[in-house]
């Protein structure tokens, strides 16, 4: 089928921040919409959005983060060379490359680019009668992500009401998505019940779903999610980890970790040591961003002698950037990687950085960010990629749940078959 009509236009994510949504129209007369999530903790090294502060555009009502200019380079730019061109995903993103010229897209913006490129694998998707999973993978059983769930939030998610960005859990002892999403969703509702009790607002939730209790400590915080596991009649450290996403970049200045509300200062070696105690010590299944986006040393010394089954994951480290993740494996800085559409600007591309990360062993996880939307097709393209699991905040929030829903409805109409990439058995 061709493409007969293409759209940009903003919209709003669940900040209510501006974002880039486009509408594409194909010759059988249906519309496909795709919308683009945003970042509030990102790598300076993630593929560049536009936003009209830095274009002259800028509207008060919006601080400047309006995304006129954005959706004027999707209208002007890229539309009149797609109108008449059968939908090709990998044709029409190699036109969006030749198109902006960058590295990074900061001619016509990431946020532009990969509205395209995901309206146009929708639309592929239908032109060819498909799923946008089975798009990507047309033959056999499909493979359900191990969620990792967002339970208590801090950072740059919740004001920093933790020196840390989340801690989350992982159901690794779960036998199918619905049995792990259960399990994420009733732990969560009993930590909302003791924060209160504790005298926290929990009814009040961070930026992915969280609960913003304040915690002084890292093991405090994790302390706390380990005895609402137990609540819940499951073993920690088997049943069910957890997880940690440090956001560490966020809290790096001149050399230093600076965790304010524990009111200590770590030189990097200090905090490897803090680190490895906090893994060998609590049912830590996975650390993201330990350490900042360029302490590659940090990361070097600290896999030197990582546990065998601890997930070290390079968020900011990588930013979905496939020379990045080729250095990380050079250079063995960790041993997984998350994969953020939005950090790379196109969904071969970021496809491609996927595939790397697997072809050495690396550990795959698919994400969302912080400001996301009602779109749900960052669920299907975990399964369709295959990634082992995927991330996407809490078990709160309609952007949220939508990504968990969409792999619920997935799992009862598809066969697939349940990731458990931690097993022991």
């Amino acid at each position: 089928m061709k493409i007969t009509q293409l759209l940009g236009y903003q919209v709003f994510d669940s900040r209510g921040k501006p974002t880039v949504a486009a509408t594409l129209v194909l010759s059988d007369g249906t519309f496909h919409t795709a919308r683009v999530p945003s970042g509030a903790s990102t790598g300076r090294h993630e593929a560049k959005e536009i936003r009209d502060h830095e274009t002259g555009l800028a509207e008060s009502l919006f601080a400047g983060n309006s995304v006129y200019r954005a959706c004027a380079n999707i209208n002007e730019l890229i539309a009149p060379k797609l109108i008449g061109k059968t939908t090709d995903l990998r044709a029409i993103d190699q036109i969006i490359r030749d198109i902006d010229g960058t590295a990074n897209f900061k001619n016509v913006g990431a946020n532009a680019a990969l509205a395209i490129s995901i309206v146009v694998a929708k639309s592929q998707a239908h032109a060819e009668g498909k799923s946008l999973s089975r798009f990507f993978q047309p033959m056999g059983a499909l493979k359900l992500p191990m969620p990792m769930v967002n339970i208590l939030s801090g950072g740059a998610h919740a004001k920093a009401t933790m020196d840390i960005q989340d801690v989350l859990v992982i159901p690794e002892g779960a036998s199918s998505f619905r049995e792990a999403i259960s399990w994420s969703s009733a732990i969560r509702e009993v930590a909302a019940i003791d924060g209160e009790k504790m005298g926290a607002l929990t009814h009040l939730t961070a930026d992915e779903g969280g609960l913003a209790i304040g915690f002084t400590t890292i093991d405090a915080a994790c302390e706390f999610l380990v005895l609402c596991i137990g609540k819940i009649g499951l073993e920690p450290g088997k049943d069910v980890s957890l997880a940690i996403d440090f956001a560490a970049t966020q809290f790096y200045r001149d050399g230093e970790y600076r965790l304010r509300n524990a009111g200590k200062n770590y030189t990097a070696d200090d905090f490897i040591s803090h680190v490895t105690k906090l893994t060998k010590n609590l049912p830590i299944l996975s650390v993201e961003d330990p350490f900042a986006e360029d302490d590659w040393d940090s990361w070097q010394k600290f896999m030197a002698d990582v546990p065998s089954r601890l997930q070290v994951i390079g968020d900011d480290l990588y930013t979905t950037n496939i020379d990045r993740l080729r250095k990380g494996i050079e250079t063995k800085a960790s041993n997984a990687i998350l994969i953020k559409p939005n950090q790379n600007g196109l969904l071969t591309q970021t496809l491609a950085a996927l595939e790397c990360a697997r072809e050495s062993d690396f550990k795959t996880i698919v994400s969302a960010r912080s400001g996301e939307t009602e779109d749900s097709w960052l669920s299907d393209l975990a399964v369709g990629w295959g990634a082992e699991q995927i991330k996407v905040g809490s078990t709160h929030g309609s952007e949220r749940t939508s990504k968990w829903n969409r792999l619920l409805e997935l799992e009862a109409t598809e066969d697939c078959l349940f990731s458990r990439p931690f097993s022991q058995s």
